[in-house]
């Protein structure tokens, strides 16, 4: 495969998508990002609600520029030459389990969200192991949203039962 076409891989195209969009989210955060809400002219939280998401987007531009600039420099392997018509359909399936995700992530919430895309994800990435699949779609998404939730100040969509579970739980 030539050098030029690597350039145009998917890989490649993928990346320098990723960062763009990063790059642009970070520029337009104001734009994306609620105001957070304020009690008596005060923030609630001292935590400003767009400090993940700047952090996280700037991982990601960083990770694709670096990736970008090994892939140039010949430091790693060329991309290979394209896909086959069953890595297509993986792909297009996982682009619908994440559409399915954020399609239900007002009405079901975050952990129910969360745990139906990731048990999805497991069973197309060939996972039959019951008590694996259950322990990556419960402990991580609880993991995440009590870390958001407490740690962060970062409001999470969820149901009402869930979030006073959680109240309860956690004021003992």
């Amino acid at each position: 495969m030539s050098r030029r076409f690597a350039l145009l891989s998917p890989e490649v195209l993928t990346l320098n998508a990723l960062m763009v969009a990063s790059v642009l989210s970070l520029i337009f955060m104001n734009s994306l990002v609620a105001e957070p809400k304020a009690l008596f002219g005060r923030s609630l939280s001292a935590i400003p609600p767009s400090l993940f998401p700047t952090i996280v987007l700037g991982l990601m531009a960083l990770m694709c520029a670096g990736a970008l600039l090994l892939i140039r420099n010949r430091y790693t392997d060329l991309p290979t030459a394209g896909m086959n018509r069953s890595e297509w359909l993986r792909a297009v399936i996982f682009f619908g389990i994440m559409i399915l995700y954020g399609l239900t992530m007002e009405p079901f919430g975050f952990l129910i969200s969360t745990a139906i895309a990731l048990t999805l994800i497991s069973l197309q990435m060939g996972t039959r192991s019951p008590i694996q699949i259950a322990f990556v779609a419960i402990v991580g998404p609880v993991c995440l949203y009590l870390a958001a939730t407490r740690l962060l100040a970062v409001a999470l969509p969820e149901l009402n039962a869930i979030e006073l579970f959680y109240a309860r739980l956690l004021s003992l």
